[in-house]
């Protein structure tokens, strides 16, 4: 079973194009057992850590997570507002604190290693904080060459807090085991030197691993469930006294991070179920993106998965909610960026008293979020395990196989999974694909967060050096999905697919930064949009574009004198004779229908620069659209024309998305219907919130 399992990854893998398997940089072999009473992992790890890098280096720096909880003057809880606050809000009266100690730290020699080892803060040098930790080496590890450790630990899980702990005896199991950093070599992510990634665990940050081969064995209760990262490979029942266990090994390859979770089974239940391309992949996506990418369907063939869902016994009937969720989500992102490239996908409906536990994404496993309460009107309504199931898989691309860097680019991670899992769930909502949802669409909801932003926000900034943790939630998330969706409106869906297909491909197994996805979607576009990128990730300008004024009127009779090259000569009015005895009149009476002099005056209020698109509606039925270059602050069109305006529309068919104050980017010639536009824009925008789409947007 586990060399099929490998063949299969291996084949995978080579199907999709790469030339070769990708090389981890660390083997990870970790023996833990779990004593349920106290809530608290013994263990021990023995790591093969390559040096990836061109140069050597004498030291490895170590991420110790589950210090974060250790007190309450950690870096974690005082931004988290100190004391056991969870990050949804709320306080914990009975904090039972974690932390993971290293108790013993030796070379494959024997050498000791860990009476050497200090505790770090780069980030914030707080004195309190202990989830860095860094230990010299007695001699430097050569570029390529490999180091052999071998530590012992134990780890006090919390009360569940951040997406890890125990809540009665369901325990989530994150970021549990003393894990090297990054050490990144010059040009990774724009380095100018060599050096340690290790930055302290914040509270708007998440992780940043190498990639790394598992074998891990966790010994639980016998009886109990579990559901890990990776294959299951063995399983055996071991006794000790009174006491029952079982001992499961699990294995997992090309993966960055480690997850698991137990409970009893009379708490919890596991339901197998498969992902079946041929059953799963709605026809209208498939040709879709074919049509997108410039492809055959035949080419967008993608895997079957096994999926693994434990789920609350009292949850039952949100067991084919959530499998159909996750199977629409292999769909979507597997057609737009490629195939997934594991055999198993694991997803954890944690209960209701380990809420915190939800909504959290590890390798080949996911946490999603439900309730009981979701079986009846008006809740079942609610698409919560469907926005959560969704995006926690769509973390399975960005974060899980294209490694970026949370703590420095959370934008890159979550802004591009916000907007994938947003689009994804657009798609499911125009297709009646889950008929439960009655109300639901995700870029309207978008908008309006952003609408009551009142001070700009730069998306490119390390995520705890935000001014409040909603402005990285609004910046990482939000607005980076709304920047993409106005890329994707600028650029056309076709090019701006096909270039994030490439920038996935391209960076699968690897640690890209901003640089790498700029120089990817201008290569494949064929386009240079860096004044997008400069304004919109690296700065904070904000678009709002709009009519200030339209201003139509006869043209006149001309009056005065004008120069016939060789004196001045007074304009004869109408009906009055000129020099050669002409009145100036056709015999017909004038009417008032022209011609006309038309003027539309555009306005760029926002500091964004960019070109926008601007429909011209004419009272004789024609329609028109021009672009506008948006550099200077206005601009005036005007012409002499036979026929009048009757409409301006700037930014027709929305694709300037990160555009939210829209009320102003329409005219139109009735002396109310100007308002009234207005007015059913405000009112299109909650109707669509809920889901009551009875006019569009624009």
């Amino acid at each position: 079973m586990r060399h099929a399992c490998l063949l299969f990854v291996v084949l995978t893998i080579a199907s999709m194009g790469w030339s070769a398997t990708p090389v981890d940089a660390v083997a990870y072999d970790i023996q833990v057992r779990l004593d349920p009473a106290t809530h608290r992992l013994t263990g021990t790890e023995v790591i093969r850590w390559t040096n990836t890098a061109s140069v050597p280096t004498g030291e490895i720096w170590w991420h110790l997570y589950l210090n974060a909880f250790a007190g309450s003057e950690t870096t974690f809880m005082k931004e988290v507002g100190g004391g056991q606050r969870n990050l949804r809000g709320g306080t914990v009266d009975d904090p039972h604190w974690g932390w993971t100690r290293i108790t013993s730290l030796t070379l494959d020699d024997g050498t000791d290693l860990l009476p050497e080892l200090s505790f770090e803060r780069p980030d914030d040098g707080n004195p309190d904080d202990y989830t860095v930790a860094r230990t010299p080496l007695p001699a430097p590890v050569p570029a390529g060459g490999a180091v052999i450790l071998h530590l012992e630990f134990e780890a006090q899980l919390p009360r569940v807090v951040a997406r890890t702990g125990w809540a009665g005896d369901f325990h989530l199991v994150g970021q549990w085991f003393p894990k090297p950093g990054v050490f990144e070599d010059a040009g990774v992510r724009g380095r100018e030197t060599a050096g340690w990634n290790c930055h302290q665990f914040h509270a708007s940050s998440e992780f940043y691993a190498d990639f790394a081969t598992w074998d891990v064995t966790i010994e639980v209760p016998e009886g109990w469930v579990l559901g890990a990262t990776g294959l299951e490979m063995s399983r055996e029942a071991i006794a000790e006294g009174t006491s029952r266990y079982q001992r499961v090994t699990f294995h997992a390859e090309h993966v960055h991070d480690f997850a698991w979770t137990t409970a009893p089974d009379t708490l919890m239940m596991v339901v197998d179920a498969e992902f079946e391309p041929g059953r799963d992949v709605p026809d209208t996506w498939l040709a879709e993106t074919a049509e997108e990418l410039g492809v055959a369907a035949a080419e967008l063939e993608l895997p079957p998965v096994h999926l693994r869902l434990i789920i609350p016994r009292s949850q039952d009937v949100l067991v084919e909610r959530t499998l159909r969720a996750a199977r629409l989500g292999l769909a979507w992102y597997g057609l737009k960026y490629g195939p997934w490239p594991y055999p198993q996908l694991t997803i954890v409906d944690p209960p209701i008293t380990a809420r915190e536990a939800g909504g959290m994404e590890y390798p080949m496993f996911i946490t999603t979020g439900g309730s009981r309460w979701m079986r009846w009107p008006p809740m079942k309504w609610i698409p919560l395990v469907e926005m959560v199931t969704i995006h926690e898989f769509g973390h399975q691309y960005f974060y899980g196989l294209v490694a970026t860097n949370e703590f420095e680019e959370a934008w890159m991670d979550e802004g591009f999974n916000s907007f994938s899992d947003a689009s994804c769930s657009a798609a499911i909502m125009r297709d009646h694909l889950v008929p439960e949802l009655k109300a639901y669409d995700p870029w309207t909801g978008n908008r309006l967060q952003a609408l009551g932003r009142r001070l700009p926000v730069k998306t490119d900034r390390f995520a705890w050096e935000y001014r409040t943790r909603s402005t990285y939630s609004f910046a990482s998330y939000t607005k980076t999905a709304l920047i993409l969706k106005t890329l994707q409106g600028l650029a056309g869906s076709g090019p701006f697919f096909r270039a994030m297909r490439a920038y996935v491909d391209r960076w699968r197994f690897a640690h890209p930064g901003k640089q790498d996805f700029f120089t990817t979607f201008n290569e494949v576009t064929g386009r240079d949009w860096s004044w997008f990128f400069d304004q919109a990730f690296e700065g904070d300008a904000v678009p709002d574009f709009g009519v200030a004024r339209v201003r139509q009127r006869e043209v006149e009779e001309p009056e005065g004198f004008r120069w016939d090259g060789s004196q001045w000569v007074e304009i004869a009015s109408a009906g009055e004779e000129d020099a050669d005895g002409d009145t100036g009149e056709t015999g017909e009476e004038k009417d008032d229908e022209g011609p006309w002099t038309v003027e539309v005056h555009l306005v760029r209020r926002g500091s964004f620069r960019g070109p926008v698109e601007v429909e011209l509606a004419w009272d004789d039925g024609t329609v028109g659209r021009r672009i506008w270059d948006g550099e200077d602050r206005w601009t005036i069109w005007s012409e002499v024309s036979e026929r009048k305006l009757d409409r301006v529309v700037v930014d027709p068919d929305g694709d300037w998305a990160l555009e939210v104050r829209r009320e102003d980017n329409y005219w139109s010639a009735g002396p109310q219907e100007g308002a009234l536009r207005r007015r059913l824009w405000w009112m299109a925008e909650l109707f669509q919130m809920m889901g009551l789409n009875l006019v569009p947007w624009s």
